[in-house]
């Protein structure tokens, strides 16, 4: 494929998202979207553009999002994060409104070098503090082991594939379970059981962000070459001794009682147990997790 082809490709997911920032319905959602820059990287990724939230003044901040999210699932505490910090929030790679045409393969291994290639690009090479959150905490603890005199502090926000080895599904089943986590009913179902109470806080808004990036061209064939190596996981091995603290809600169904009880346990984690949320503190409880961030990297 020529660069011009690839050039085309890059513009088509400018333009799709685009519409989609158009058609956002929640305010901070848009917000957010507004702050989104294209950033060209090297040959590596064939000179491609990806898009990066990147707001505020101050100390480096980058986070992470978790498995099939986007940089929309930070709307709620990037504004307030902003006043205090460089906020940068990039889609990874083969996720979110990522270019998919930037690599045949997307697995942990791509997904960093891309992230070391995207730090560079954007000169930070040091006190840098990272967010991750739920499969995002494991690309954190992998990236900081890679770049570790480059980090300062680190925030797993119900980190997941901590523990465990990598399992890989094969052809098709990983083609099969792409298509399935492209059902509505099934997306709707996986928005709904993120929230510790759904009822009351899961509506048109929320179910939006939570699919809005599956219009992306490649979608299902980026999720299931990422199914197919296996995913993060076993990620405790590359704590260092750099500071870290994990905020989890008590009420979390997706990684569940005896995932946190590890969690726990880990001696090098500061945990910090939320009641009344579920799986995305920083979705449930914005206000109390800005509180813990600011508080945490600001001392």
């Amino acid at each position: 494929m020529t660069e011009s082809h690839f050039e085309q490709l890059s513009d088509l997911n400018v333009d799709f998202f685009e519409t989609a920032k158009n058609s956002l319905l929640d305010p901070l959602g848009l917000y957010l979207a507004n702050d989104v820059q294209w950033i060209k990287l090297n040959e590596n990724w064939n000179s491609l553009k990806f898009p990066v939230v990147i707001g505020g003044k101050g100390q480096p901040i980058l986070l992470l999002h978790g498995f099939d999210s986007s940089f929309l699932e930070f709307r709620r505490i990037y504004q307030s994060l902003k006043r205090n910090f460089q906020v940068i929030i990039p889609d990874l790679l083969g996720f979110g409104f990522s270019p998919r045409c930037a690599t045949n393969e997307y697995n942990p291994s791509k997904i960093i070098s891309y992230l070391i290639d995207l730090l560079k690009t954007l000169q930070i090479t040091k006190n840098l503090k990272i967010i991750g959150a739920s499969m995002g905490g494991s690309t954190a603890l992998k990236l900081s082991f890679e770049i570790s005199d480059s980090i300062d502090k680190i925030i797993l926000l119900s980190p997941a594939g901590l523990f465990g080895e990598p399992k890989s599904i094969p052809f098709p089943l990983n083609y099969i379970g792409a298509s399935f986590l492209g059902l509505h009913r099934v997306r709707k179902s996986l928005c709904r059981q993120a929230f510790a109470f759904p009822d009351q806080c899961v509506g048109e808004m929320e179910e939006q962000i939570a699919s809005i990036h599956l219009g992306c061209q490649g979608w299902r064939n980026s999720l299931a070459s990422f199914a197919k190596s296996g995913g993060f996981a076993g990620t405790q091995k590359y704590i260092q001794n750099i500071p870290i603290k994990a905020v989890c809600g008590e009420n979390d169904r997706i990684l569940g009682k005896k995932e946190i009880k590890k969690i726990k346990k880990i001696d090098k984690i500061d945990y910090i147990g939320l009641q009344n949320c579920g799986h995305l503190p920083h979705v449930d409880l914005p206000s109390l997790s800005t509180k813990i961030i600011q508080d945490y990297f600001l001392e």
